[in-house]
């Protein structure tokens, strides 16, 4: 399965280097690490501590935060906004007029709830700016695991397509929130079929063209789909549409069918093919043991 690399940066020199860092902010993490960070939970719940300051009261500081961070003039400016409303609410509470204080008192409360709305709604931009921004070298990829010692003994092929087809299915699992309405059950009907399928080649031995196909779904196909549909953005992956009219979500709803067509024919085609090895035995035993050739 081809994988889409990142872009690498290309080289400059060092004056014109520090230049455009220093113009530029910081440097753009790979594609493949924002993807794996906005599908982390802990990663999303970790970075969205911003949350708590709006919730005590202080929507202005936390926009002034986000604004100054991710470089969105429309969020300095919401922070000055709400700056200016809550000093007003304080004016009027600071006098002796009754009328001002509960007006002040109103104005406080509604600024501080307006501001707590509007710091959930900009939570998930602030996410993906911060994900897409953040240095990478900041976060550690994931160590390998380590070799044993001595070769390992060969893996059975159909036990590996077992795993891997586990792999997959636990993986659409996880993230179902994410996938489009029908995509999980889908995975789930291939398994259905795939499953008895590669536990019966597995207890007679498969044959090259059968572990190829086999090897097709199981290891390109149907993974392929699921994650480079994950490697999109949520709101894109299901409102755009492209130049056939259909969005990435009705797309992958629809390769999920055709696996799952392509699966049921490859089943009905191996199940075929053994019944017909019992009825040429059957026929070939019928002529070898007919009573006339038993005769001496």
């Amino acid at each position: 399965m081809a994988e889409r690399a990142p872009r690498a940066l290309r080289a400059r020199g060092r004056g014109g280097d520090v230049a455009a860092r220093r113009r530029s902010g910081p440097a753009q993490a790979p594609p493949e690490l924002v993807s794996r960070r906005l599908r982390s939970r802990a990663w999303r719940a970790a970075n969205s501590w911003w949350l708590a300051i709006p919730a005590v009261g202080l929507p202005w500081l936390a926009f002034l935060y986000m604004g100054l961070r991710g470089r969105r003039p429309a969020w300095v400016a919401a922070a000055a906004g709400y700056f200016a409303s809550f000093g007003a609410s304080f004016a009027l509470l600071a006098g002796d007029v009754l009328l001002a204080n509960v007006l002040g008192l109103l104005l406080a409360f509604g600024t501080w709830g307006l501001g707590l709305v509007h710091s959930i709604m900009a939570n998930s931009r602030w996410l993906r700016i911060k994900a897409a921004f953040t240095n990478a070298a900041l976060e550690p990829a994931p160590s390998a695991p380590s070799v044993p010692v001595g070769p390992p003994e060969p893996a059975d092929p159909v036990q590996a397509l077992q795993a891997r087809l586990r792999e997959t299915v636990q993986r659409a699992n996880r993230a179902g929130g994410r996938l489009p309405d029908g995509a999980v059950p889908a995975v789930r009907e291939v398994e259905d079929v795939l499953r008895p399928l590669l536990a019966h080649v597995a207890r007679r031995g498969a044959q090259v063209e059968e572990m190829h196909n086999l090897e097709a779904i199981v290891t390109e196909y149907l993974p392929q789909a699921l994650e480079r549909y994950l490697d999109l953005p949520e709101d894109y992956a299901l409102h755009h549409r492209g130049p056939a009219g259909t969005t990435p979500a009705e797309e992958l709803v629809k390769q999920l069918g055709l696996l799952l067509e392509g699966a049921r024919e490859l089943q009905q085609a191996v199940y075929d093919h053994d019944a017909r090895l019992l009825s040429e035995q059957g026929r070939f035993l019928d002529a070898k043991f007919r009573r006339s050739d038993l005769d001496l």
